[in-house]
């Protein structure tokens, strides 16, 4: 597929940006919109269930599903449909603009795909064999942005930006120095009209990495690199692929995203990463940092099966089924080849000034972290870190999200039961306690501070407070690193 002309784009001025994204809230072309053409036979090639989305979507006849036609799955459209859904003014300007594409038999169409994202609409590619195409939000990109803060800080930087979508949340989340960078002037020149579209005041740069932004900081960096393995007997795709095993980019971001953060600051990355015995990711990621300033934390879930990840890099550019089995084949023998049996799917975090930890988390799933999780678990890793007054005169909780159960394999109540503790969401590490956590665990989530929660404890054990207060306080350090316990701030 060839890439949309991106040369009038530059002619959006921000008011028209305003009325266009009026107009496309006011027909409800948003995430719902979406979600009506996705359920029709999910999980299936687009080969395959593309034709009955259109069917489906054409006989709803709206304007919110007229645009999904066109916008998310590139259908042409009559042109009084069009109209409908824009007015004619609004269809006139995107035709100007270039957004748009009237063709001779009169229907509508377009090269780009603009969709709904967190109460914005992103313009970009569709992800074709052409390694210049500019990649918008997908659900992975839904998960790391679920990670930014509600709040942001006062700036963040979005390297590889693509579209920009990580660097335009938050910017319209309220942080004033929001910066993209994207080494494919292409996707800058995307980036800056959605800016525009939206009326954000984002700063987009075209270059490799951190270059753009040598001599800056920023408190917090965010990425969703390119992490697809590549198979020698295929041409690289800048918005996809990460190397031969498909994280070695991955790797030399988080290798030099040190050096832009702020004191206080964080780096968050997210990637797909093949599982390599001889080193977990984060051990893998602590010998490549070498002595740079940072704590790693790594969450982690396990990731699709190589045979999943062979059907998905093939199928993304797939029109029809015409050369899925070469290409399926292709990328399964070069995973073969580098012994790669499972991924990891896994977020990074980097937080200076280091010295503390280099942890990995297993975690329910990405997607059931979010930037409070993040930020109670940074909180909960400074206490554990600090003092032991300090820890003794706070008051701590289990986490969010945790569901705590006590099994029994039979009737017989003389027969010791199991307590478990899983998450459901959060960043807590599910584990099976002992009869003596379960009780410490107790003492501490009903006492007003952890050193009332000594006391109790001591009593239950039948011994001094002197006697258990090192045994609780490692405790402490140990489930706040884990995610299991949570400080609560007094009101």
């Amino acid at each position: 597929m060839t890439l949309a002309p991106i040369d009038r784009l530059d002619l959006l001025t921000t008011t028209q940006g305003q009325a266009l994204r009026a107009r496309l809230a006011e027909v409800g072309y948003d995430a719902n919109a979406i979600a009506r053409g996705e359920s029709v036979a999910g999980g299936l090639f687009d080969a395959l269930r593309l034709p009955l989305v259109h069917d489906a979507l054409a006989l709803d006849d709206t304007p919110a599903s007229d645009l999904a036609l066109l916008c998310a799955y590139l259908t042409r459209v009559s042109w009084d449909r069009f109209e409908r859904a824009l007015t004619p003014a609004l269809a006139a300007l995107t035709i100007d603009v270039g957004l748009f594409t009237q063709h001779a038999d009169g229907t509508v169409g377009t090269g780009f795909l603009l969709m709904p994202f967190m109460g914005l609409w992103i313009l970009s590619d569709p992800l074709s064999e052409d390694g210049d195409a500019v990649m918008g939000p997908g659900p992975t990109t839904n998960e790391i942005a679920r990670l930014l803060p509600m709040r942001p800080p006062g700036s963040v930087l979005d390297v590889g930006c693509g579209a920009g979508t990580l660097a335009l949340v938050a910017a319209d989340r309220g942080c004033a120095g929001a910066v993209g960078i994207d080494i494919n002037p292409r996707a800058i020149a995307v980036a800056r009209f959605n800016a525009r579209l939206h009326g954000l005041a984002v700063e987009f740069i075209a270059g490799d990495l951190f270059a753009p932004v040598a001599g800056r900081r920023f408190d917090l960096v965010v990425s969703q690199p390119p992490f697809v393995t590549q198979p020698p007997d295929v041409d690289a795709a800048v918005y996809l692929h990460g190397g031969s095993f498909g994280d070695e980019f991955a790797v030399s971001l988080i290798v030099q995203a040190p050096r832009v953060l702020n004191p206080g600051g964080r780096a968050l990355v997210l990637l797909d990463a093949p599982v390599r015995p001889d080193a977990a990711l984060h051990l893998r990621l602590r010998a490549a940092l070498g002595d740079a300033a940072v704590d790693v934390a790594v969450f982690t879930t396990p990731g699709m099966s190589p045979d999943l990840m062979s059907i998905g890099y093939t199928a993304r550019a797939l029109e029809t089924l015409d050369g899925y089995a070469v290409g399926v084949r292709r990328y399964r023998h070069h995973l073969r080849a580098l012994g790669v049996t499972e991924f990891s799917h896994a977020v990074v975090l980097l937080l200076p000034p280091g010295g503390r930890f280099t942890i990995s988390l297993p975690v329910r799933s990405i997607g059931a972290l979010d930037g409070d999780a993040i930020d109670r678990w940074c909180d909960a890793i400074d206490l554990a870190s600090g003092a032991p007054g300090d820890l003794l005169a706070a008051t701590l909780r289990p986490a969010p999200g945790l569901v705590f159960t006590e099994e029994r394999t039979t009737p017989d109540r003389s027969v010791e039961p199991t307590w478990r503790v899983r998450s459901e969401r959060g960043v807590a590490v599910s584990r099976e306690l002992s009869e003596a956590s379960w009780a410490l665990l107790e003492a501490i989530a009903t006492q007003p501070t952890v050193a009332e929660a000594v006391e109790a404890y001591a009593d239950l054990c039948g011994t001094t407070a002197v006697h258990v207060r090192e045994q609780v306080i490692g405790f402490v350090r140990e489930h706040l690193a884990k995610g299991l316990l949570v400080r609560v701030l007094a009101a």
